[in-house]
């Protein structure tokens, strides 16, 4: 299947890659999925309260430690290599995974969060340069290499990861993080055995790399990427996990007749969820194949418009009641169809800062670990901003904060689409022959 989609140029190397990749994060769904039935768990059986507010604190030491860790792990792959790396993140997860059962407090649940946020922290800049230093001589293999790692990233953690969290609760409960160590395993033996990367030492620096690294936000295509892609990465550091801890219903938010508050069963909205996320993997297929043929901008643009529609039908059903079942899969399906749009948006921003790269490339890691920075920064204001409206609120407030994110990404996106020529190399892929 995998030789099929992505044609003859792919390596052997980068299939390991990205099927490393989607075990990584399939692991990393799952256990961030678990986390949320393990806190109920703990709530319901008294062991420990945990407030809408708390759970965000949890959720913020994962983002905060991949913001801060990405740079710095970024610089060690530049300088050390990526693989060794990259191994890193596997074996960190594993660690994550086998602590949260014992984490019976909220200081321990923070402290199976910092141990994935590193995960994350190393795991992504190294395979990202890898991913832009292999496919910098080919604008469409660079749309379908980023394309599959955004599959394998959101695949494994909205689809796989979300949908294996509820059986394997029902099935093994408290196991399940024990059948999850098993995957991390396979990441790890993927990376490890199947990724091949000769890496020769950067030449000598003049500069502090730290501060040749900061100088890279002063460059006016970043400056203007920032907060469009903060933005975008807000609104997904808005809904998860808030979003799905309220479609358990929570007993310490009034719900005030918000359907969508109303209790659903657990692997209901998994599924549900992991359905609209394939929706988005069909999407990011597509897009990842028009590339060569759309600028990024583009894409982000129609992204952004996309989440507009999907609020629309989120705020809409959350008027609705069970007895209007017709209307409420017409929402849905709007939502779904909604996603195929929003799902552009990712390998497009991706792209772009692959784009970049092509002006740093004894410093690719570094560059690439912005992709970390910026989303870790995004879901931190996301998660902090949603604790607080998802208790005053609920669904609504969630619904109000993606559309105050959404006016800043479309201000600053627009800006960047007046001189996103000016920014990026001609000889950088894709920058020939692109329309709308």
């Amino acid at each position: 299947m995998l030789q099929e989609m992505t044609g003859s140029e792919m390596t052997g190397s980068m299939k390991a890659l990205l099927l490393g990749t989607l075990t990584l994060r399939t692991a990393t769904g799952t256990t961030g999925a678990l986390l949320i039935v393990w806190n109920k768990h703990l709530h319901q059986s008294g062991a420990v309260s945990i407030t809408p507010v708390d759970l965000a604190t949890i959720t913020l030491a994962f983002y905060v430690t991949e913001l801060l860790g990405s740079p710095i792990f970024g610089i060690i792959a530049d300088r050390i290599g990526r693989k060794p790396v990259m191994l890193l993140g596997p074996l960190f997860g594993l660690a994550a995974v086998t602590l949260t059962p014992f984490a019976m407090t909220i200081p321990l649940l923070i402290c199976t969060r910092l141990l994935e946020g590193s995960s994350t922290a190393a795991s992504v800049p190294s395979i990202l340069s890898f991913v832009a230093a292999k496919t910098s001589h080919d604008a469409k293999l660079r749309g379908r290499v980023v394309t599959l790692f955004e599959v394998a990233t959101l695949g494994g953690l909205l689809v796989a990861g979300t949908a294996l969290a509820g059986p394997l609760w029902d099935f093994f409960a408290v196991g399940a993080f024990a059948v999850n160590g098993g995957i991390y395993l396979l990441s790890l033996a993927l990376f490890a055995y199947g990724v091949k990367d000769e890496h020769a030492a950067p030449p000598q620096q003049t500069e502090n790399r730290l501060r040749k690294y900061l100088k890279l936000f002063s460059q006016r295509g970043i400056l203007l990427f920032v907060p469009t892609w903060v933005s975008i990465n807000a609104i997904i550091g808005v809904w998860v996990p808030q979003g799905l801890n309220l479609l358990l219903g929570d007993s310490g938010v009034e719900s005030r007749g918000q359907f969508l508050m109303s209790g659903f069963p657990f692997t209901v909205i998994t599924s549900a969820f992991a359905f609209v996320a394939l929706i988005g993997g069909v999407g990011l297929f597509f897009w990842g194949n028009r590339f060569a043929n759309f600028r990024r901008t583009t894409m982000l643009l129609l992204g952004l418009i996309a989440f507009v529609v999907a609020m629309a039908a989120v705020f809409s059903m959350n008027r609705l009641s069970g007895a209007d079942l017709p209307l409420i899969a017409l929402l849905f399906t709007l939502l779904c169809g909604s996603m195929f749009f929003i799902a552009g948006a990712t390998p497009a921003a991706l792209g772009f800062l692959a784009d970049v790269s092509e002006r740093y490339h004894t410093d690719r890691s570094a560059v690439m670990g912005l992709y970390s920075i910026f989303l870790g920064l995004g879901q931190v204001i996301g998660v902090k901003i949603a604790g607080d409206l998802a208790t005053s609120y609920g669904v609504d407030g969630l619904v109000y904060a993606t559309l105050g994110f959404l006016v800043v990404a479309g201000t600053f996106l627009l800006i960047l689409r007046r001189v996103e020529h000016e920014i990026l190399l001609p000889s950088a892929p894709g920058q020939h022959g692109v329309h709308g």
